[in-house]
């Protein structure tokens, strides 16, 4: 089906008209990436049901996106449809000591509201960027914490169409991983049970984090930690005493500040991030025998020659 056609398909069963040929780069904390073909804004569960039958039926890939954290989009851009569930997913209610949410709510959102209502548990995510569904997934943490610790439940839609619930036993997380990343699944809720403690003593250890991570992260487009960890080391700490820090490819950077974050510093490329990330990768091998490999998920397609010259 041509991209006039979906145009077409998707105007009339969406409220809100998709995006044809949107700049990734706008969706991305890295502010780097290609034009998505198709960017779908579903307004309901059902509009997102049509759209998943129309993606299904003609063979369209899909790919589904938060706020664009720990996410480097190629030049290129991404075929098919994008997703954004900006509009469908972004509540909050809090039940007891528990937070709902859709999956589309911002992290640090999420912890201003647990330290008003008094909860605990959620200080290691202030200053955490992205969305709760993206946490869940990548099971994001810090402080030998992770957001897989307090998942109660999910709601999730598969690409079939189907909705259906998962409790957090039937899910497995680890270092950066869910086992949701092994299946073609839509997190669209989520809910965290928390503790309830005192407000104040809440509200200044999650300032104190935020202060701690404010301290050490670089202020320029980035997509948070760019290597995982490896066993027993840290990935900042390997860059550094590989001498990788401040190498650059064309205005993506190794951070001075913290040697996992390769920046943005106004004009990069994502093959410039892709080349520096080589780079960093062969650096750390060669003096510190440690094979690093991406935190970040690459999407997309490169660049051709033409549409480089």
């Amino acid at each position: 089906m041509s991209l006039l056609k979906w145009k077409e398909k998707l105007l009339s069963v969406l409220s809100r008209p998709p995006a044809v040929e949107e700049p990734m780069w706008k969706h991305t904390s890295m502010r780097i990436g290609g034009p998505a073909e198709i960017m779908a804004f579903p307004q309901s569960i059902n509009e997102l049901r049509i759209v998943l039958e129309l993606a299904a039926v003609n063979n369209v890939p899909l790919f589904v996106i938060g706020q664009g954290t720990n996410l480097l989009v190629k030049d290129g851009g991404v075929r098919g449809i994008v997703l954004n569930l900006v509009d469908m997913s972004y509540y909050s209610y809090f039940e007891k000591s528990s937070i709902r949410a859709g999956a589309s709510v911002k992290l640090t959102y999420l912890v201003k509201e647990a330290i008003r209502f008094g909860l605990r548990g959620l200080e290691f995510a202030s200053g955490i960027p992205g969305s709760l569904g993206g946490a869940i997934y990548m099971n994001a943490g810090a402080y030998n914490k992770s957001i897989g610790q307090l998942v109660s439940r999910i709601k999730l839609m598969d690409y079939e169409g189907n909705f259906f619930e998962r409790t957090g036993s039937e899910l497995v997380f680890g270092y950066r991983w869910s086992s949701l990343q092994e299946e073609k699944l839509i997190i669209l809720e989520g809910v965290l049970d928390l503790i309830p403690g005192e407000r104040e003593e809440i509200r200044r250890y999650a300032e104190q984090i935020l202060q701690e991570r404010q301290e050490k992260h670089p202020n320029f487009p980035s997509a948070g930690s760019f290597f995982r960890n490896p066993p027993g080391k840290t990935a900042g700490y390997l860059i550094e005493k590989a001498g990788a820090k401040g190498f650059a490819v064309g205005d993506a950077q190794v951070s001075m500040q913290h040697g996992n974050f390769i920046i943005n510093k106004g004009e990069a490329t994502a093959e410039d991030v892709l080349n520096l990330m080589e780079m960093v990768k062969e650096k750390v091998k060669s003096v510190m025998n440690v094979e690093l490999e991406p935190e970040v998920r690459i999407i997309g397609e490169n660049c051709t020659k033409q549409e480089r010259d």
